[in-house]
């Protein structure tokens, strides 16, 4: 097993850090981000490079502070709570035996108002023209996975197996355009009771935007005001 971050994960950690994963002898980082962009790929601690794009690793958790604005926020902010902004969500690669569903809470931090927004029941490895989802959010708001009937959230304390983290993140430079922030999003789908801690169940990529100010107009008191769903 390759240890692949250097700080331990605790549900009550209280200094900035990164949740541990592991490969596992599946495919690796490289790997998986080779299938997704192209190009060969190194890494230099939790970051990855193929010398036109960089990924950044986000912290997992800090002091208190958890939230990371999915338009202006960095690699230096905390992937838990995310904030406003236009989305493009797409599936990019699996590598689990379940059907990976991926979706959202509908606004607020509350983990009880799991949405689907795409999902995907195929073979493992990357996906060729993968599901896609358009939204439009304005306020807090959770990301969540709903794998075989278990439920896990971006948000650590609101996860049923001790408030373990199942997502790990990484801010990506060098993909989208000019005014879109991207991430990518790395999921581990089972109980911390069963997992490999391998976080590479379902990757999800995140395109965002600032809404227009028509857009912003329609979204009135916030939530969810456009959803839909297309093919690559």
């Amino acid at each position: 097993m390759v240890l692949s971050s250097l700080i331990l994960c605790a549900p009550a950690m209280a200094e900035l850090g990164y949740t541990d994963w592991f490969e596992n002898g599946e495919p690796t980082m490289l790997s998986i981000l080779g299938g997704i962009y192209g190009g060969t790929w190194s890494n230099g601690g939790p970051d990855y490079t193929n010398g036109d794009i960089t990924v950044y690793r986000v912290y997992d958790f800090d002091d208190g502070q958890e939230s990371i604005h999915i338009v202006d926020g960095d690699q230096f902010d905390i992937d838990q709570v995310w904030t406003d902004g236009i989305a493009t969500v797409t599936a990019q690669a699996k590598y689990a035996g379940l059907n990976q569903s991926f979706g959202w809470n509908q606004g607020g931090t509350d983990p009880c108002n799991y949405q689907e927004l795409l999902s995907y029941d195929g073979p493992s490895g990357v996906i060729e023209g993968g599901p896609v989802v358009e939204i439009d959010i304005e306020g807090d708001f959770l990301w969540g996975i709903q794998p075989n009937g278990d439920e896990w959230w971006s948000k650590m304390s609101n996860n049923s197996d001790g408030g373990m983290d199942h997502l790990i993140t990484f801010f990506v430079e060098g993909v989208g355009e000019p005014d879109e922030t991207v991430w990518l999003l790395f999921w581990e789908d089972l109980p911390s009771s069963s997992w490999d801690q391998d976080y590479q169940d379902f990757v999800v990529e995140i395109r965002a935007s600032i809404p227009e100010p028509a857009t912003m107009f329609l979204l009135g008191l916030g939530g969810l005001a456009l959803l839909k769903k297309r093919r690559k």
